[in-house]
């Protein structure tokens, strides 16, 4: 997920400090999973993690992605939930060809057991 900001305001001299002001533990781990752009198709994109938490992932940008707020479906395994687009990587950034996603449905968690206990851990 795209680190939230807090950008003190500037003074003469002074660094600019970023702080992540996230809520929630995340796991830098690559997995793959499949992406369904469009919820009401049965076709999907194969695509992988780049981070992941209990409620929210970021993604290598899979094809479909079209803008923040769109709905799709991710899965992992067997276990499919809605995650709706968090943000979209800028071109020309660190982020670019990567998008945040947010579960739509927390309580419907598609990591194994073992990804969970290590999001825990982390």
């Amino acid at each position: 997920m795209e680190p939230k900001q807090n950008l003190p305001p500037s003074a003469a001299g002074a660094a600019t400090v970023l702080t992540d002001k996230r809520q929630e533990k995340r796991l830098h781990l690559a997995v793959p999973v499949k992406v369904f752009p469009d919820i009401a198709s049965i076709e999907s994109q194969n695509c992988c993690t780049y981070e992941i938490s209990t409620n929210g992932a970021r993604l290598v940008m899979p094809p479909g992605i079209k803008a923040v707020g769109q709905t799709i479906w991710l899965q992992r395994h067997n276990r499919r939930a809605r995650y709706k687009v968090a943000w979209i990587g800028k071109s020309g950034t660190d982020l670019e060809g990567q998008v945040g996603v947010e579960s739509l449905e927390p309580s419907n968690v598609i990591w194994e057991p073992e990804i969970k206990a290590r999001i825990m851990r982390s």
